[in-house]
C-alpha cells in the first residue's frame, strides 16, 4: 500500500469528518459540531498555529494527524504537539500512521523543531507499538484541570 502524506485543504472535509468521529468515539468522548468545525477551520487557518496531514491510499484519505506549534522555555526553536493522530479502521496495520509521523518527524527536522511530543492511553497497545520505534517514552505524569465547557 503506498500512503501519501499531505496538509489538509477545504475540500477534505467530507472525508476528515468521519475520521474525527471515529477518533472522538474510539476515546469514548464526545465533542460538539461547533467545536469540529472549528477545529478544521484552525487546521486551515494560515495564521493558526494548528495544521493537520492527511494520509491518502489511492486517492482516498484514510487517516489524518493535528498537530499544533508552540514556543518552549528549554529552547529557541519551536516545539510540536501531535494533539491528534487517528487512522481509519480499514487501513490500520498497512503504513498510514507510520507514514503520518515519519512526515512530522521529518518536517520538524527540515523545519529546525526542538521536540515533537504525543501522549496515547496506557492501553492502546497498537499505538504504542508504532510510539517504540519512533520516540522514547517518558515518565512524565500528566494533570488536567477541567475549565467548563465554554469557549476556548
Amino acid at each position: 500500500m503506498s500512503v501519501t502524506v499531505r496538509p489538509v485543504s477545504a475540500t477534505d472535509y467530507a472525508a476528515w469528518k468521519p475520521l474525527w468521529d471515529g477518533y472522538v468515539a474510539f476515546y469514548g468522548a464526545t465533542v460538539a459540531d461547533d467545536v469540529t468545525e472549528t477545529t478544521f477551520a484552525r487546521c486551515l487557518d494560515r495564521e493558526a498555529p494548528m495544521y493537520c496531514f492527511v494520509a491518502e491510499v489511492d486517492g482516498a484519505v484514510v487517516g489524518f494527524a493535528i498537530v499544533v506549534l508552540h514556543l518552549g522555555t528549554w529552547s529557541t526553536a519551536p516545539v510540536c504537539y501531535l494533539e491528534d493522530l487517528f487512522v481509519a479502521e480499514s487501513a490500520r496495520g498497512r503504513g498510514a500512521a507510520r507514514a503520518l509521523m515519519d512526515f512530522l518527524v521529518e518536517a520538524g527536522r527540515s523545519q529546525g523543531w526542538h521536540r515533537l511530543y504525543w501522549q496515547t492511553k496506557p492501553g492502546n497497545a497498537a499505538a504504542h507499538a508504532l510510539y517504540e520505534k519512533i520516540g522514547i517514552q517518558t515518565d512524565w505524569v500528566r494533570y488536567d484541570v477541567d475549565m467548563g465547557s465554554g469557549p476556548a
